[in-house]
């Protein structure tokens, strides 16, 4: 690559010259009194090349064909008989980053997160309904996917950005690679789209239908990124929670094998069948291209993330690695068990709502298949109002979370101080009863920590003498208690926030964040400040012990981070070159992590038998 460092200040879209004295091949050939020219391929052309078997078109990519008249270039008298130093830009294209193991990496994680929110783009969609009898040109529509891979990925003058239609411009962690390694097919599906042919395919009532999802190919790898179109609050209440066998037995519809036990939930399965059927060739064209050995990412928000599952429990003897965001439960328990095998890592932003739901239970029973058509209805009805009134969550084959957890865990802290009410207050021993009875107060500040609870078994099992201090607080039998498998762990607050289920105002910060601050941690001084104070008053005296000890755990288990989850990026050809673009000095650095507010002066009362103390 031509620099001295990854990418230059940014010009605007013109394609023109690259800037005066960037190169350091420039700069010796001016101080040794040559001329000097930056070329790029399509500058050495006479007339329209041929690339490659697939590329299609008369239009070839603008970046490295800037002159469609094949003009060449022209060398004035005054620079006869003199060396000309010709710098050319090479052919090359820009790829994701993805890593496919089992192992969790922070920049997978980012860039399909980045995917998986590109998969809500309605760019085109809108230009197309806008326009009807235009043909519209996608890979000029700035925040589609197809401008993403087919423009922004062949121009290696600047790094691709991911624009979300509120304005956020997130860069992507990509290394180049020869051109014949592009993304050479970039599909959006959308299960609404007017065009659509849907005769001969029936969609029964209540099944969800409004599906979105994007698929992109290069020589490599697949990658598919799901989207639900619906809004949360549309199958938050919706009456398909009923489980079906995700072994495709005792369904009326051809529902494909997903797992050897246990069940599925109705409604997300429905959904996928229903992007199968009105989509049958593209399906084939995933599955083709993963048959000839390209290795299968998977990644998806929301209902999307359950749909992404799902696929994948479809495809696990092709080895996807899948990647989820505030994903519900999809599956139960035996199902879950029976899927082992496939690579997933389920993102939760702190208290996300739909994380959630359905509820942790058991949600079949004999209402479903006694009433006919009502049965759906009124078996949930009978079913969640009850089990969202009791205790009662794990019996039969309840619904269980599947994959390997990486969270954005919100840590308040409390300082637990003696009540200074009545004694009588409250306490069975009237008037007698003694004073022990202590009030948690909330500290200032709260703090955000990203916790991969796999990171910690890891380090657990290969621990270095350099690391045993490290993890010394992680042992399994911590790490269980504080993230018990299948679920979610016990949050800082007992309620649920569903405004801190979105993709792009509530993932993506925490993960662009915590990669900035890693590659540059100048760039993200208002985060580390923020910690900084936080474990400050974490010194408190006050503080509760067990609270304390699981703080610190968890700020432990993030500081596995830079040593567990970005290594195997570092050490990628051009990894460090990738992470350094991705890290620039640019107008929009640090991004909001949103944290809800709390009520300072709130206090909860805890029993203690004496105060607390710090342990001696």
């Amino acid at each position: 690559m031509r620099a001295e460092h990854p990418v230059p200040p940014l010009p605007p879209y013109l394609y023109e010259p690259p800037l005066v004295n960037f190169s350091p091949i420039e700069k010796q050939a001016r101080a040794e009194g040559h001329a000097y020219r930056y070329l790029r391929i399509g500058q050495l052309c006479d007339q329209f090349p041929k690339i490659d078997a697939d590329w299609k078109g008369k239009r070839l990519p603008a970046f490295h064909f800037p002159d469609p008249n094949f003009s060449g270039f022209v060398v004035d008298d005054k620079s006869l008989n003199r060396r000309h130093v010709l710098e050319i830009c090479p052919f090359r294209a820009w790829s994701l980053v993805l890593h496919h193991q089992a192992d969790y990496s922070l920049v997978t994680a980012y860039n399909l997160g980045l995917m998986a929110n590109l998969a809500y783009s309605t760019i085109v969609q809108e230009q197309k309904k806008k326009f009807p009898k235009v043909k519209i040109d996608a890979t000029t529509l700035r925040g589609g996917a197809e401008e993403f891979l087919f423009r922004q990925c062949l121009d290696l003058s600047r790094t691709p950005l991911m624009v979300d239609s509120k304005g956020y411009r997130l860069p992507a962690v990509v290394v180049d690679v020869p051109f014949d390694e592009r993304y050479t097919t970039a599909v959006m599906l959308d299960t609404t789209d007017d065009d659509l042919d849907r005769s001969g395919v029936d969609i029964p009532r209540l099944d969800i239908e409004n599906t979105q999802l994007f698929y992109f190919i290069n020589k490599k790898e697949v990658v598919v990124a799901w989207r639900g179109t619906q809004e949360p609050t549309d199958w938050l209440t919706d009456f398909q929670y009923r489980p079906r066998p995700a072994d495709g037995g005792n369904t009326k519809s051809d529902a494909p094998w997903l797992a050897a036990a246990g069940k599925v939930h109705d409604g997300f399965l429905k959904a996928f069948q229903v992007v199968k059927k009105l989509f049958p060739k593209d399906f084939k064209e995933i599955g083709t291209q993963v048959g000839r050995g390209k290795k299968l990412f998977v990644c998806g928000h929301s209902l999307g993330g359950a749909l992404a599952l799902i696929h994948s429990a479809e495809q696990q003897e092709r080895k996807p690695v899948l990647y989820t965001y505030g994903m519900p439960r999809t599956f139960t328990k035996k199902a879950v068990e029976s899927l082992d095998q496939v690579p997933h890592f389920r993102h939760v932003n702190n208290a996300d709502t739909i994380t959630s739901v359905p509820p942790e239970a058991e949600l079949d029973n004999i209402l479903y298949d006694a009433l006919g058509p009502l049965g759906d209805d009124l078996g949930y009805i009978w079913s969640v109002p009850e089990l969202l009134a009791s205790k009662i969550l794990r019996f039969g084959d309840p619904y269980w979370h599947h994959g390997k957890l990486a969270m954005n865990y919100r840590a308040d802290l409390h300082a637990a101080v003696p009540y200074t009410g009545s004694a009588a207050r409250g306490s069975k021993d009237g008037l007698g009863a003694p004073r022990h009875t202590q009030l948690l107060k909330p500290l200032s500040p709260s703090n955000f920590i990203f916790v991969v609870p796999s990171l910690g078994a890891e380090a657990n099992k290969k621990a270095e003498d350099a690391q045993k201090e490290l993890v010394k607080t992680l042992t399994t039998a911590s790490l269980n208690e504080y993230f018990p498998k299948h679920t979610n762990p016990e949050r800082s607050t007992k309620s649920t926030n569903p405004f801190e289920h979105s993709m792009i105002d509530g993932y993506l910060p925490f993960l662009h964040n915590s990669l900035l601050e890693l590659c540059a941690p100048q760039q993200t001084p208002r985060r580390i400040e923020l910690r900084e104070q936080f474990k400050t008053t974490l010194e408190n005296q006050h503080i509760p012990s067990p609270e304390r000890a699981r703080t610190q755990a968890f700020l432990e288990l993030e500081k596995l981070l830079p040593s567990k989850a970005l290594p195997v990026t570092q050490q990628l050809a051009g990894g460090d070159e990738a992470l350094l673009r991705f890290a620039r000095e640019r107008e929009i650095a640090e991004m909001v992590e949103t944290m809800a507010p709390r009520l300072f002066g709130a206090v909860s009362s805890v029993p203690h038998a004496d105060p607390v103390r710090e342990p001696s």
